[in-house]
């Protein structure tokens, strides 16, 4: 029982870390001005937090996806590209995120009721 506790405590952190390491790095991007070199310096200080906690396995899709784009992120200041560059791809990557993990919301309300009729 103490296992499964901490098992889903250290999984629920492990999620809400990557998860603020997304919002962090968008809402950072969203400023004006920002350098590559600034962008750098930022990703490495977020980073930080990230690598103290213990990596955990992730199954759905949208984990398994926010995951892969904080590893991409990470990785993004030492590409050959520029500001912009980064800036439009982490924000594409950001909102099919935020897409993806909404996805039950995004069914319309007259598809609900058929799922409810047919149980």
């Amino acid at each position: 029982m103490i296992d499964k506790k901490k098992e889903k405590y250290e999984r629920l952190k492990y999620i809400r870390e990557l998860e603020k390491f997304t919002n962090r790095i968008y809402n950072f991007l969203n400023q004006e001005n920002i350098t590559k070199k600034d962008f750098k310096e930022y990703v490495d200080k977020i980073f930080k937090n990230l690598e103290n906690i213990k990596k955990v396995i992730l199954k759905s899709e949208y984990l398994t996806s926010l995951e892969k784009f904080v590893e991409k992120s990470a990785n993004l200041p030492n590409s050959s590209k520029n500001i912009n560059e980064i800036k439009e791809e982490i924000t594409y990557e950001a909102n099919r995120l935020r897409k993806l993990k909404r996805v039950k919301s995004y069914q319309k309300e007259k598809h609900k009721k058929r799922a409810i009729d047919n149980e």
